[in-house]
């Protein structure tokens, strides 16, 4: 029984098959991004931490969109990294949000979706009550207006404050309900955090990060239809 649970926690041979191979082809295609860049925009500069945090980020989205329980782990160095990048382009919403909050939540989502079910088992996949999504969107708009106000106080002068906090809100409810494996959360993630998000790194010069959240966006369309039909 101990063996099964951990086995549970670490996953299956066929998803470490899978999460070897998306390994692979993301470090190839965040590889070749960076060439192009390099070689078409002007301005760009090679960052580590971005390109680690892009790697492993892209690796995380593909394994959650299929389920598979060892997007969490990358999910993890994904946030630790980010969290560095940020930091050094002056987002400090996004910086908080990595470290303070997706590393920490990430660590107890892991186990939750192996142990999560009714019988200590798989978590289900689910959707939310018209009273939840109405909780949520309130909970959303608070949130977003809460932590403006703590960049304005603590950051005065930061980078496009608004738009910082409003992805750092709905990413903090967005990441929760993905830990619940609730169908919202690809809804969070497609509107208010990819598609600010995209405009939001272009703007601060974030150019690979602005592609891995392009490459997001479309993960998350294709995670919602993939998760929508499980519900049903």
């Amino acid at each position: 029984m101990k063996y099964t649970k951990i086995k549970r926690l670490l996953g299956t041979k066929s998803e470490h098959i899978e999460g070897a191979k998306v390994a692979v082809l993301m470090l190839l295609a965040t590889v070749a991004y960076e060439l192009l860049s390099r070689h078409f925009i002007p301005d760009y500069h090679f960052n580590m931490w971005e390109f680690i945090g892009t790697w492993t980020g892209l690796i995380c989205v593909w394994l959650s969109r299929t389920t598979n329980i060892l997007c969490w782990p990358w999910g993890i160095i994904s946030s630790a990294a980010l969290g560095i990048f940020f930091s050094q382009i002056g987002l400090p919403g996004q910086q908080w949000l990595n470290w303070g909050y997706f590393v920490v939540i990430q660590l107890w989502a892991w186990p939750h979706w192996a142990f999560g079910g009714k019988e200590k088992d798989d978590l289900p996949v689910t959707v939310l009550s018209l009273k939840a999504r109405i909780l949520t969107i309130l909970a959303t708009l608070l949130s977003t207006v809460a932590i403006y106000s703590l960049i304005d106080v603590f950051v005065p002068g930061s980078s496009y404050p608004w738009m910082d906090a409003l992805v750092v809100s709905a990413s903090i409810i967005a990441q929760y309900l993905l830990g619940q494996k609730k169908v919202e959360s690809w809804i969070l993630w497609l509107g208010p955090v990819n598609m600010i998000s995209i405009v939001l790194f272009f703007l601060t010069g974030a150019y690979t990060l602005t592609a891995l959240y392009i490459a997001f966006f479309i993960h998350a369309a294709f995670a919602l239809n993939k998760w929508a039909k499980v519900n049903k």
